[in-house]
Protein backbone atom coordinates (compact mmCIF):
# COMPACT_ATOMS: atom_id res chain seq x y z
CA UNK A 1 0.00 0.00 0.00
CA UNK A 2 1.26 3.26 -0.96
CA UNK A 3 0.31 6.65 0.74
CA UNK A 4 -2.59 8.25 -0.13
CA UNK A 5 -2.61 11.71 -1.76
CA UNK A 6 -4.02 13.59 1.14
CA UNK A 7 -1.11 12.23 3.33
CA UNK A 8 1.45 13.49 1.48
CA UNK A 9 -0.14 16.78 0.90
CA UNK A 10 -0.32 16.99 5.06
CA UNK A 11 3.12 16.28 5.40
CA UNK A 12 3.96 18.74 3.20
CA UNK A 13 1.65 21.09 4.46
CA UNK A 14 2.89 20.82 8.29
CA UNK A 15 6.32 21.20 6.64
CA UNK A 16 5.06 25.12 6.09
CA UNK A 17 5.46 26.62 9.46
CA UNK A 18 9.11 25.41 9.54
CA UNK A 19 9.80 27.95 7.27
CA UNK A 20 7.61 30.29 7.62
CA UNK A 21 9.56 31.58 10.33
CA UNK A 22 12.91 31.95 9.40
CA UNK A 23 11.74 32.95 6.28
CA UNK A 24 9.78 36.56 7.92
CA UNK A 25 13.28 36.72 9.61
CA UNK A 26 15.16 36.67 6.77
CA UNK A 27 12.68 38.56 4.54
CA UNK A 28 11.55 41.08 6.41
CA UNK A 29 13.06 40.75 10.27
CA UNK A 30 11.36 44.58 11.05
CA UNK A 31 8.22 43.25 10.73
CA UNK A 32 8.63 39.80 12.66
CA UNK A 33 6.64 40.16 15.79
CA UNK A 34 8.47 39.16 19.28
CA UNK A 35 6.85 35.96 19.86
CA UNK A 36 7.21 34.48 16.74
CA UNK A 37 10.51 32.19 17.75
CA UNK A 38 8.48 31.21 20.74
CA UNK A 39 5.26 29.83 18.40
CA UNK A 40 7.79 28.81 16.10
CA UNK A 41 9.81 26.87 18.48
CA UNK A 42 6.63 25.66 20.35
CA UNK A 43 5.39 24.19 16.80
CA UNK A 44 9.03 21.95 16.27
CA UNK A 45 8.79 20.86 19.54
CA UNK A 46 4.99 19.85 18.93
CA UNK A 47 5.66 17.79 16.16
CA UNK A 48 9.18 16.47 17.01
CA UNK A 49 6.69 15.23 19.89
CA UNK A 50 4.02 14.10 17.59
CA UNK A 51 6.39 12.26 15.80
CA UNK A 52 7.34 10.24 18.47
CA UNK A 53 3.92 9.57 18.93
CA UNK A 54 3.86 8.29 15.44
CA UNK A 55 6.25 5.80 16.15
CA UNK A 56 4.37 4.90 19.18
CA UNK A 57 1.98 4.14 17.11
CA UNK A 58 3.77 1.68 14.79
CA UNK A 59 5.52 -0.40 17.90
CA UNK A 60 2.05 -0.73 19.73
CA UNK A 61 0.87 -4.13 17.71
CA UNK A 62 4.19 -5.08 18.31
CA UNK A 63 4.86 -4.51 21.98
CA UNK A 64 4.24 -7.94 23.15
CA UNK A 65 7.54 -8.71 21.70
CA UNK A 66 10.95 -7.55 22.36
CA UNK A 67 11.35 -5.35 19.21
CA UNK A 68 7.74 -3.57 19.78
CA UNK A 69 8.82 -3.08 23.71
CA UNK A 70 11.97 -1.42 22.38
CA UNK A 71 9.87 0.99 20.00
CA UNK A 72 7.58 2.20 23.06
CA UNK A 73 10.90 2.66 25.07
CA UNK A 74 12.37 4.77 21.62
CA UNK A 75 8.99 6.62 21.27
CA UNK A 76 8.95 8.15 25.61
CA UNK A 77 12.39 8.81 25.15
CA UNK A 78 12.16 11.07 21.87
CA UNK A 79 9.32 12.80 23.55
CA UNK A 80 10.99 13.43 26.18
CA UNK A 81 13.50 14.83 24.68
CA UNK A 82 11.26 17.29 22.83
CA UNK A 83 9.66 18.19 25.96
CA UNK A 84 13.30 19.02 27.27
CA UNK A 85 13.98 21.56 24.82
CA UNK A 86 11.34 23.55 25.96
CA UNK A 87 12.81 24.19 28.78
CA UNK A 88 16.23 25.05 27.55
CA UNK A 89 17.25 28.52 25.44
CA UNK A 90 17.09 29.53 22.11
CA UNK A 91 20.56 28.03 21.02
CA UNK A 92 20.54 24.50 22.79
CA UNK A 93 16.96 23.92 22.67
CA UNK A 94 17.36 23.84 18.45
CA UNK A 95 20.65 22.01 18.58
CA UNK A 96 18.34 19.30 20.74
CA UNK A 97 15.36 19.25 18.91
CA UNK A 98 17.63 18.77 15.60
CA UNK A 99 18.91 15.67 16.97
CA UNK A 100 15.40 14.50 18.19
CA UNK A 101 14.54 14.55 14.14
CA UNK A 102 17.77 12.30 13.55
CA UNK A 103 16.80 10.20 15.64
CA UNK A 104 13.30 10.42 14.62
CA UNK A 105 14.81 8.87 11.63
CA UNK A 106 17.36 6.59 12.41
CA UNK A 107 14.10 4.90 14.45
CA UNK A 108 12.03 4.89 11.74
CA UNK A 109 14.98 3.19 9.51
CA UNK A 110 15.04 0.79 12.37
CA UNK A 111 11.22 0.52 12.25
CA UNK A 112 11.52 -0.25 8.52
CA UNK A 113 13.42 -3.29 9.00
CA UNK A 114 12.13 -4.79 12.24
CA UNK A 115 8.31 -3.37 12.57
CA UNK A 116 5.68 -3.42 10.41
CA UNK A 117 6.28 -1.30 7.47
CA UNK A 118 3.84 0.95 5.40
CA UNK A 119 4.85 1.79 1.62
CA UNK A 120 5.98 5.24 1.18
CA UNK A 121 6.14 6.12 4.65
CA UNK A 122 9.88 6.21 5.10
CA UNK A 123 10.61 8.53 2.11
CA UNK A 124 7.74 10.39 3.09
CA UNK A 125 9.61 10.80 6.37
CA UNK A 126 13.25 11.21 5.10
CA UNK A 127 12.42 13.98 3.00
CA UNK A 128 10.56 15.76 5.80
CA UNK A 129 13.57 15.67 7.76
CA UNK A 130 15.30 16.91 5.36
CA UNK A 131 13.23 19.97 4.83
CA UNK A 132 12.86 20.08 9.23
CA UNK A 133 16.80 20.47 9.52
CA UNK A 134 17.12 22.81 6.80
CA UNK A 135 14.66 24.78 8.87
CA UNK A 136 16.64 24.63 11.99
CA UNK A 137 19.85 24.88 10.12
CA UNK A 138 18.58 28.51 8.74
CA UNK A 139 16.91 29.75 12.11
CA UNK A 140 20.06 28.72 14.11
CA UNK A 141 21.80 30.95 11.30
CA UNK A 142 19.87 33.70 12.04
CA UNK A 143 20.56 33.60 15.19
CA UNK A 144 24.51 35.30 15.44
Amino acid sequence: MNLPPFVLALGYAGLLPFLIGPGWLTFSPGSAPQWLDMAWMGYVAMIASFMAGTFWGFALPASQGSAGQLGLAISIVLMLMAWLATLLSFGPALALLAMVFLLLLAADFWRERVLDTLGGYFRLRSTLTVGVLIAIAWRFSLSG
